[in-house]
């Protein structure tokens, strides 16, 4: 039974589009960094086959060192083999780097939108696979076929948008992959994983990516390793997944209904962020909600100073609204009353982003009103 490990979406020099231009940077680093995690446990655990699955470049255009270091990692992993299907962020063009650099002999590149296949006597194994030529692909190069020698173990290695149908990066239906006949389909283009699934008797699954790289990208990241066997022509898959991601992406909403100081709003929030023991690998976006006191100021920036040095990255979202004891604003005769009715419509029942505007609007009339300075 070979060692096979399942990865895709490295998104090489990726600009993360999360923090501040400086963490940006360390991020980019690092996302070097996981890759030579990646190969490190690929040498040291005797991984025969990684399948790649696209996108393993964040764009078409890829520097020359970017390139080196990708070719120098694989090369010093032999007698690995890759196999790497080319994705709609760095398809198979003839100005792209699978055309233009010469990969060393342990490294094999679908090249064509047609299906075609690798084959590894050695480990009885065919990789099936196809490439992206372009951004778009809209249709299934592999619907319709199956492998040729069903002896052997039979993996199909590609970038793919399962179970929607109107996808331009390759849809493919349930009933594509049931019917194939492949042992596991190695698929690239979702960056989170749930798992091994199966249609028919086929196994497949989204590897997802090796790091997060912003706020839809929540958890640790990794590669998927397998055990394939064939037991009476049946195939027999495990998967497993490993955690590379130097760092995780998390999202944190905290209720901090009633706050009617800053030094309580700060307080409620620490908690927040404590109890969830996020620290120094958490990139947070933590969202503030609930009905706080109107004439209290949420600032985002304030509160990032304060929490953010225990994470390697804070966010703060105000979502809160400016209800809490609002009966007494509701029942003013002065100006301040008349203004906060006037909101409150669009406070209780507008949609988002008018709660939001209009939350704003009502602090900073009431900082106005009190004489105080807008910040």
């Amino acid at each position: 039974m070979p060692k096979i490990l399942h990865c895709a979406d490295l998104h090489l020099d990726s600009p993360f589009k999360s923090g501040n231009a400086g963490k940006s940077e360390v991020r980019r680093r690092e996302l070097r960094g996981t890759f030579s995690s990646l190969m490190m446990y690929i040498k040291t655990n005797g991984i025969e086959l990684v399948l790649m699955a696209g996108d393993l470049f964040d764009s078409g255009t890829v520097t020359r060192d970017t390139a080196d270091f990708f070719i120098g990692e694989m090369a010093a992993a032999a007698p690995c083999r890759f196999v790497i299907s080319p994705g709609n962020h760095d398809p198979y063009t003839p100005d792209s780097v699978y055309a233009k650099t010469k990969f060393p002999p342990n490294v094999f590149v679908f090249s064509d939108t047609a299906l075609t296949r690798f084959s590894f006597p050695e480990l009885n194994t065919d990789v099936y696979g196809f490439a992206f030529t372009s951004g778009t692909l809209d249709r299934n190069p592999f619907a319709g076929r199956t492998p040729e020698d069903s002896s052997r173990i039979n993996l199909l290695c590609c970038h793919a948008d399962v179970g929607n149908p109107l996808s331009p990066y390759c849809p493919v239906s349930l009933s594509d992959i049931a019917g194939s006949g492949f042992d596991y389909c190695a698929f690239g283009h979702i960056h989170n994983t749930d798992g091994l699934k199966q249609a028919g008797i086929s196994r497949y699954a989204y590897s997802g990516c090796l790091e997060g790289r912003d706020f839809g990208e929540t958890g640790y990241k990794g590669a998927l390793l397998l055990e394939i066997g064939k037991e009476r022509g049946l195939p027999a898959v495990k998967a497993t997944g490993i955690r590379f991601s130097l760092r995780r992406y998390e999202v944190l909403t905290a209720d901090v209904s009633g706050c009617c100081e800053r030094e309580q709003l700060l307080s409620a929030a620490k908690t927040a962020v404590t109890e969830a023991r996020y620290g120094s690998d958490t990139l947070l976006r933590l969202e503030l909600t609930g009905s706080v006191s109107p004439d209290l100021a949420v600032r985002p920036a304030e509160l990032e100073e304060a929490l953010g040095r225990v994470l390697f990255y804070l966010e703060v979202v105000d979502r809160t609204l400016p209800l809490y004891q609002a009966q007494a604003l509701e029942n003013d005769p002065s100006i301040r009353g008349a203004f906060f009715r006037e909101l409150r419509p669009r406070l209780e029942s507008g949609t988002p982003e008018e709660r939001t505007l209009a939350a704003q609007a009502l602090r900073v009339g009431l900082t106005a009103l009190n004489g105080q300075d807008i910040l």
